[in-house]
């Protein structure tokens, strides 16, 4: 991986995107930047569009405690918080890796070893609300607390619906609709066989209708290193190749990865990774969104004067064959 330049913790990447389909929507990103943050064992991030600030969650490595970490665009520090109540929740690791902003100061975090989404908000300067106290809506129930549960969350600001994903064994894609928190309940559907895309495993799930980009899903796989955009049938319509951030996020080879994904309200793409059991660094990386140019009113003119000609050309050639 080549660096442009390097100064203040901003490393801007030389490197653009690779799409497998030119057509689609992550054609049109590009690297921007990569900054490290302090926030250890990055697991989701959430982008906050009354704030426009970046809430970024740890992984399993602080016993019953959850840390929260948020920045600002560049990758700059505001605040840490810390969550109570995370190991009791889990009834195992305490295992925070989807995240997700709903409104009004609200955060929904899917924790992954229960299979379960709880409403989480500042309760002060340095914390936010105990596991124990949060609302909760239970997801999926296969009678196991392992590592293989909910990885991702996303809120349809639309719908107010949300999606999440299940990292493996198996690979699951899950609608949630008429979310009540307060009473635990909620209808939850698979929209589509998720398995069917061929990714390795899932990492975290964004919706494109949030930033005003179509209705199609953004897929993270960060064992494959790859984003998808999906159809809501589940087609594959383009990809954003990853695979040139490998020193960056595993520099050991320790199985460092992507586990984060969230798009701010001007379509740019912020990721966050977790390296694995590597030298505990964990990084913020931002895709721009380089929305497609819009020819002029006189090209347009000169578009339908050429489309014009080709037609009586072709109408010339008939009658010419037809003599």
């Amino acid at each position: 991986m080549k660096t442009s330049l390097m100064r203040a913790g901003v490393a801007v990447l030389a490197f653009t995107s690779v799409s497998a389909n030119a057509a689609g929507l992550l054609g049109n990103y590009t690297a921007a930047g990569a900054w490290k943050i302090d926030t250890q064992e990055a697991s989701a991030v959430a982008f906050n569009w009354d704030t426009r600030t970046l809430m970024v969650t740890n992984d399993e490595e602080h016993g019953d405690l959850a840390y929260f970490g948020e920045y600002d665009l560049d990758g700059g520090k505001i605040a840490s918080y810390t969550v109570p109540g995370c190991q009791s929740f889990s009834k195992s690791k305490c295992d925070p890796e989807g995240l997700t902003y709903i409104g009004d100061g609200k955060y929904v975090v899917g924790e992954e070893r229960p299979r379960g989404i709880a409403v989480l908000e500042k309760t002060s300067a340095t914390t936010l609300t105990n596991f124990a106290d949060a609302d909760t809506i239970k997801v999926y129930d296969d009678g196991k607390f392992d590592n293989s549960g909910l990885e991702g969350v996303a809120f349809e600001r639309s719908t107010g619906d949300f999606f999440a994903v299940k990292e493996t064994s198996p690979e699951l894609i899950w609608r949630i609709t008429d979310a009540d928190f307060g009473a635990g309940t909620a209808t939850v559907t698979n929209p589509f066989n998720i398995a069917s895309l061929g990714l390795a495993t899932l990492s975290d799930i964004a919706v494109l209708s949030n930033s005003g980009l179509g209705d199609n899903l953004l897929i993270l796989s960060g064992t494959s290193r790859v984003i998808y955009e999906v159809t809501r049938a589940g087609a594959l319509v383009s990809q954003f190749d990853l695979s040139g951030y490998g020193s960056l996020i595993d520099p050991t080879g320790a199985g460092g990865k992507f586990e984060g994904l969230t798009l701010d309200d001007q379509g740019n793409i912020y990721l966050v990774s977790d390296d694995g059991d590597g030298p505990n660094q964990s990084y913020l990386v931002k895709l721009q969104y380089n929305a497609p140019s819009v020819p002029e009113p006189a090209t347009w003119a000169m578009m339908v004067a050429g489309f014009g000609l080709v037609g009586v050309a072709a109408r010339r050639r008939n009658r010419a064959a037809i003599a």
